[in-house]
């Protein structure tokens, strides 16, 4: 029996799942909502973007709040992909293509993740910087699909994380839930391409 196999390896996977919701599901509703600031101009996106980098204490906060949880989401997800198996190719389901793009998804979003930090926690954050960057083609597709894939990884860990603890017992639960995931998928994507389009002015 491997060391991921043992009892312990249930309370690791409902600890990696309750991470993708709080802090980290929380974290990503919060900083789309923040990036709506810039729909006001850029003055106004500084500014809050300053307040929030001059906050007391933040690197400590983003630390124990977003980045361990992030780091140990993503390297226990990372084991999942490495040991995981498809039957994509045997049985065609939909949830067969979600297991999936989960998967490819998160690591996309890890990459993401660490791009964004290193340009913006390491060098300039602000409009101005983003509007460079996404000014590029590549760039405005790096970004764009970072945005889509977290917000799908995220909802799609949400409908995930809600059978992991046995709040949606039985089809019919399962498939009224996966309506709401699929809403909220379609609002953040909406939000998050609203704050991105943001910045082509």
């Amino acid at each position: 029996m491997s060391a991921l196999q043992r009892p312990y390896h249930f309370l690791i996977r409902r600890v990696h799942s309750l991470l993708g919701l709080l802090p980290i599901g929380i974290f990503l509703m919060f900083h789309l909502t923040l990036n709506l600031s810039a729909r006001f101009g850029s003055i106004q996106y500084d500014q809050v973007i300053g307040a929030m980098r001059s906050f007391p204490g933040i690197f400590v906060i983003e630390l124990i709040v977003i980045f361990i949880p992030i780091a140990f989401h993503a390297i226990y997800g990372a084991w999942v992909v490495y040991t995981g198996q498809s039957n994509l190719l045997r049985n065609k389901y939909v949830r067969n293509w979600f297991y999936v793009i989960q998967r490819v998804s998160g690591i996309y979003t890890v990459i993401f993740v660490l791009a964004h930090v290193w340009m913006f926690r390491f060098g300039e954050a602000n409009f101005a910087a983003l509007q460079h960057i996404i000014s590029n083609p590549l760039g405005l597709i790096f970004y764009a699909l970072g945005i889509v894939l977290a917000v799908f990884h995220f909802t799609n860990g949400l409908w995930a994380f809600a059978i992991t603890w046995g709040i949606t017992v039985g089809p019919n639960a399962q498939r009224k839930w996966s309506y709401v995931c699929a809403v909220i998928f379609v609002i953040l994507t909406i939000v998050g391409l609203s704050d991105l389009s943001a910045f082509l002015r």
